[in-house]
């Protein structure tokens, strides 16, 4: 019987797993096995830095982030873009929607949603970082979405990167406060967010 070799898709999916279960040492491992296999993008650092900042060793996210830069890894700016009426909008880091994200964030909190600070990449401390994640680019779709659209319509929108887990915890409690359902299709699949769940049982 042939033996069958792990391919870099199955080693991304560990690399995941690793990010969810805060599994420093074997996602090192499997960023090796990637960087073996010359299959290694910019999306596998960034999910180790998350590793590495969820357990708070800002250390490695630090020697990893200089290690990018010297090898020339590049991440792409997150923008998210969503069809209202026909028309496609796009959104970065800023966008003057500001208000409605306030109000949104408001009734998040009063249903019990804490920002997961652990997405935020940098040093900063949990009030800095909490205000640098209410600003994602899905996030700013997501509350276009709410202003432009009326009640009970689907809003779709599309992200050039792998969805943060505050991003998703977001969009879960989104879904159920706001009555929507919420479909987001980042790099790797699609997120259905309806009622608070989402399709992928937390697991992407």
């Amino acid at each position: 019987m042939k033996e069958l070799k792990p391919d870099s898709a199955l080693w991304r999916t560990l690399l995941g797993a690793c990010r969810i279960h805060h599994n420093v040492t074997l996602g090192e491992t499997v960023v090796g096995h990637l960087v073996e296999l010359k299959a290694q993008e910019a999306g596998d650092y960034v999910l180790l830095l998350n590793i590495y900042s969820s357990v708070g060793d800002w250390e490695k996210v630090k020697d990893t982030r200089r290690f990018m830069k010297e090898r020339g890894i590049q991440t792409s700016l997150g923008c998210s873009s969503i069809i209202v009426k026909g028309v496609v909008h796009e959104f970065l880091r800023k966008e003057e929607i500001y208000t409605t994200m306030d109000e949104i964030n408001k009734q998040l909190k009063i249903a019990g949603y804490v920002a997961d600070i652990t997405s935020e990449l940098h040093n900063l401390d949990e009030e800095e970082k909490g205000h640098a994640l209410s600003y994602h680019s899905e996030k700013l779709a997501m509350a276009f979405g709410i202003l432009a659209t009326p009640p009970g319509t689907t809003i779709r929108i599309a992200k050039n990167l792998r969805t943060c887990v505050d991003c998703h915890e977001f969009a879960k409690a989104l879904s159920w406060v706001y009555n929507r359902v919420v479909v987001i299709r980042d790099r790797n699949r699609f997120h259905h967010f309806r009622e608070g769940r989402c399709s992928c049982d937390d697991f992407w």
